[in-house]
């Protein structure tokens, strides 16, 4: 299977180690690829069997799943996997404001989700992990996935095409 991970840090870097034994290809900014610009890089992987959209950076990831689903919803044979939030229903850990981007990016990314599911011929799913230890987290004094355990759990859900959502607790 040929496998495009957006993102090379963080999760995205241990579902790469996860996905060893299939082709995989990790973009991001660091390796010369920025998902903000998916119209421009996105066509490069239409060939390929499965995205996993992990890689975060404002709406991009929206723009991510449009551009993948537009261009495979009517195939059976590819995944579009989205790496969502579970901050998406949570208060924010640390006590800063009430609005927050990152909360409105992740429910903008679910909400488009769950139309394109709705008339989807491929098989996509949108996984909403609790919070990960990553540099992104650091800050924050909670408990943690480990980016290489989350990894494998988000390959057995992937394997399974009855699974549409999950989200996870620790």
């Amino acid at each position: 299977m040929k496998i495009l991970i957006t993102g090379t840090k963080g999760l995205a870097k241990a579902l790469g180690d996860v996905y060893a034994d299939q082709s995989v290809t990790m973009i991001s900014r660091s390796s010369g690829t920025d998902i903000n610009n998916v119209r421009q890089w996105g066509s490069n992987f239409l060939d390929y069997d499965c995205v996993v959209n992990c890689a975060y950076d404002g709406f991009a990831q929206v723009s991510v799943l449009e551009f993948f689903y537009q261009n495979w919803k009517n195939d059976s044979s590819k995944k579009i996997i989205t790496i969502g939030s579970r901050a998406i229903t949570h208060k924010r850990s640390d006590p800063e404001s009430g609005y927050w981007a990152y909360r409105l990016h992740k429910q903008a990314l679910q909400q488009a989700h769950d139309t394109m599911l709705l008339d989807s011929k491929c098989d996509m799913k949108i996984i909403h992990p609790g919070p990960i230890d990553t540099a992104m987290l650091q800050h924050i004094d909670c408990v943690k996935f480990n980016p290489g355990i989350l990894a494998s759990k988000i390959k057995t859900i992937v394997e399974d095409s009855t699974i549409k959502r999950v989200d996870l607790w620790l």
